[in-house]
Formats: structure tokens, sequence, C-alpha cells
């Protein structure tokens, strides 16, 4: 019986494990100046209200980018306003990827991130524009 229970609680603890290094929604898309790809993956599609868990995978030529500055800008240009918070962006090693904090949107629409792309040892600055729609 312990035994079972110690299985079962181990399978729960990968499942978990798991689903908090996948994303079920993903958007990629190439700068402005073909500098570089970016692969942004979130836990969940865009909803309203809460924050959304985000991560960002910058490449050029396949290659992963860790020493970039990234800034990330944002808003609603039907309605020519901003993100309704100031999401942050850093580099986490471990995970291999730039991580997003603070990410939330306050109503249903088109949106916009912009990742503005400081330059790198290898490459100049660039823009990468991601359009969406919030239901």
């Amino acid at each position: 019986m312990i035994k079972s229970i110690l299985i079962f609680g181990l399978l729960l603890y990968f499942q978990f494990l798991y689903a908090n290094n996948t994303a079920s929604w993903k958007k990629s898309q190439v700068s402005e100046n073909e500098h570089y790809s970016v692969d942004l993956l979130c836990k969940h599609p865009p909803t309203l209200g809460g924050f959304l868990p985000c991560s960002l995978v910058l490449s050029d030529n396949s290659n992963p980018i860790s020493n970039a500055i990234i800034k990330i800008e944002g808003g609603m240009p039907e309605h020519h306003h901003g993100l309704p918070t100031s999401p942050t962006i850093s580099w986490d090693s471990e995970k291999k990827a730039y991580i997003i904090k603070g990410l939330k949107f306050s109503m249903p629409g088109a949106w916009q991130l912009k990742f503005l792309i400081e330059k790198t040892k290898k490459l100049p600055r660039d823009i990468v524009t991601i359009n969406f729609v919030i239901d």
C-alpha cells in the first residue's frame, strides 16, 4: 500500500514538473531586420486578469543567444495605450531562456508585444513584434 502511494506521488510530482516546463501557447517571429528569430513561450494563451508566465528564446541562424539585453514594450495599437503593467525580462541560465515577469492584459482585443533587442557581441539592435488577439 505504501509503495503504491509513493509511486502515485512520484508520478504526480513528475507530471507537475513536466507541466511547468512546457508551453501551451507559442508565437514565433523573425526580427524586422532579420537578424534574430524569437520564440515566445507561455504557460497558457493570453487571458484577462492574471499574470502570464512566459519565456523568450532568442537565436540567430538557430544559434541561441544568451548575452543580449532585451526590453519589452506592448499595448493595444488600436486603442493607443500600452500594457497595464511594466513587465521585466531577464536571462535564466538554468532554463536557457529569457524569463518575462509581470506580463498582464486588461481587456479583450488586438494586442502587440515588442521586444527591443540591444546590440549583442555579434549583431546590431533589432525589434521583434508579436501580434495576437485576446477574445
